[in-house]
């Protein structure tokens, strides 16, 4: 049983995060899991906010990859190490709001295994479409899609099923009332080669993606999903100029510990990530792409019940629960 003395040997294990003073007495290392193979960006991350969060605790920080199941490996293994603040994980969306729905056999339920920390980062997209095709916007889109011979849909790609360009594009064509196949390819590379040479017609694959073929004029952006229009393309409209009412969640990334990390521990854990997540040197450090996330404890795990419960609902209706 976890009692108040637990809690009080909790914080002394991991006295470098509640004392920087004490880590030269007591070295330990803090195991930083991120269910995603080595390079990308999520991964890329995760090395800077362990450097930052090194220098701040006097202690070594280490990046443990451990993909695969779409992050849910690496996820369940942060669910069910001990909360002591030796080991954390660093998650992005889709293994906390989507795979979860997914797994027929649950591994780790994100709702109550896993504490937020806080926000970090967030990859913002947008929807693009072949510039040859006609729609200049939305309303261009859905009406170029109904008007298509039988059998013939708009094609859209995304880098995976269940990925979220994948699901925000499912949310358009069920809100809009659309027709649109999803083709799912290996890589978002691949994908963007048969979206630029015109055999599919839409994503909303991640910015870092697109946008470079959307400043040359080979791909045309209908709206940029993002709280102001990005100043890249200042003339697309935003998702909320563009469809009002619509919310479609971009892939953002937050700090995890597992459950039942004590309060004193987890409190100095978010101002830690809260301050370094604000401060200019850290957004001047992430890979293209990827913005700050300044969200605290609470913001995050509201943010993380919302996309679960949106998601899930969507997870069913599309049914992709897996054996």
């Amino acid at each position: 049983m976890r009692g108040d003395g637990w809690g009080r040997r909790a914080i002394i294990l991991a006295g470098g995060l509640v004392a920087p003073r004490l880590a030269a007495a007591q070295p330990r290392v803090v195991r930083l899991i991120t269910p995603y193979g080595p390079g990308n960006v999520a991964d890329q991350v995760a090395r800077i906010l362990a450097e930052e969060l090194a220098q701040r605790w006097g202690q070594r920080v280490v990046v443990d990859n451990q993909p695969g199941a779409g992050g849910a490996v690496g996820t369940a293994q942060i669910a069910r190490a001990a909360p002591d603040g030796t080991t954390l994980g660093f998650l992005a969306i889709a293994a906390i709001a989507v795979v979860p729905h997914m797994m027929r056999q649950k591994t780790y339920d994100p709702l109550t295994d896993l504490t937020a920390i806080g926000g970090v980062t967030v990859s913002r997209g947008m929807l693009a479409v072949n510039a040859g095709l006609p729609m200049r916007d939305m309303a261009g889109l859905v009406a170029w899609a109904r008007a298509r011979p039988a059998g013939e849909p708009l094609v859209y790609y995304s880098a995976g099923s269940g990925t979220l360009p994948h699901l925000g594009m499912e949310q358009l064509r069920r809100a809009l009332d659309f027709p649109a196949q999803h083709v799912p390819y290996r890589t978002s590379g691949a994908g963007l080669a048969d979206l630029l040479a015109g055999r599919v017609q839409a994503t909303m694959d991640a910015a870092s993606v697109t946008l470079p073929h959307v400043e040359r004029g080979a791909l045309r952006a209908l709206f940029w999903n993002g709280p102001q229009r990005n100043p890249a393309i200042p003339d697309v409209p935003t998702l909320a100029e563009a469809l009002p009412g619509i919310a479609i969640s971009n892939a953002w990334q937050g700090l995890y510990a597992p459950r039942g990390l004590p309060q004193e521990l987890l409190a100095r854990m978010a101002q830690d990530v809260a301050a370094i997540v604000a401060s200019p040197g850290f957004a001047a450090r992430l890979p293209g792409g990827a913005e700050p996330l300044p969200l605290g404890l609470a913001e995050t795990m509201a943010l993380l019940r919302a996309d679960h419960e949106r998601y899930g609902a969507l997870v069913r209706e599309i049914g992709l629960e897996q054996d």
